[in-house]
């Protein structure tokens, strides 16, 4: 059943270019094995430092990954002015709430969010992304990376670096409501550029 959803929301979202390309037909994953991210909210003013530090402006696709409620994205489209973007996440319940915060806000036709696993999801697409992972996960986020975007795409990480790249900025910022959350009280942000492919 689940197969046959997703090849239907596959078909149904054709028509909208960079983002039909995400949705891949197949067995379903054990999505709470794909854990990735902590399970915590990033706060409104760290989603702005982030756009402003990855500079999103008209001509940027943006992709989250891990995208919780959705924050992230919706913003990058509505107040920073991206063409558009996706968001994944493997919480059903956030998913859904972030399709239905996407389109309260009149941006579900350049928004959309996806359960799914990350690393099966397609990127190309991204001149930016944005993520808040475990660092377990980062080394193979960052092959990732390094094998589907663009080089000069624009990669910014909340808290965590992508082990062997060197940033290009790296800030930090208060951030006393993630305090409760994941111990903390701030928030480092990394910037990367995407280098060259190794021949």
């Amino acid at each position: 059943m689940r197969v046959s959803r997703t090849t239907l929301v596959c078909c149904a979202w054709a028509a909208l270019g960079p983002l039909a390309s995400v949705v891949h037909a197949g067995d379903a994953p054990d999505y709470e094995a794909l854990r990735v991210a902590p399970n915590a909210v990033t706060p409104t003013s760290i989603v702005d430092e982030m756009l402003r530090m990855a500079e999103v402006g008209a001509a940027d696709f943006v992709v989250d990954l891990g995208s919780g409620d959705g924050r992230l994205v919706i913003a990058a489209v509505q107040r920073f002015g991206a063409r558009g973007g996706f968001g994944v996440d493997i919480s059903e319940g956030a998913v859904s709430y972030a399709n239905a915060k996407a389109a309260e806000q009149g941006v579900a036709d350049r928004v959309r969010f996806l359960r799914q696993d990350l690393f099966a999801t397609d990127i190309r697409a991204a001149t930016v992304v944005t993520m808040y992972l475990f660092p377990s996960a980062m080394a193979r986020v960052r092959d990732k990376l390094q094998a589907e975007l663009a080089p000069g795409t624009r990669v910014v990480s909340h808290d965590f670096p992508l082990p062997d790249w060197t940033p290009e900025r790296v800030a930090r910022f208060a951030a006393p409501e993630k305090n409760d959350s994941v111990g903390r009280a701030d928030a480092v942000l990394y910037l990367y550029t995407v280098p060259p492919r190794r021949p």
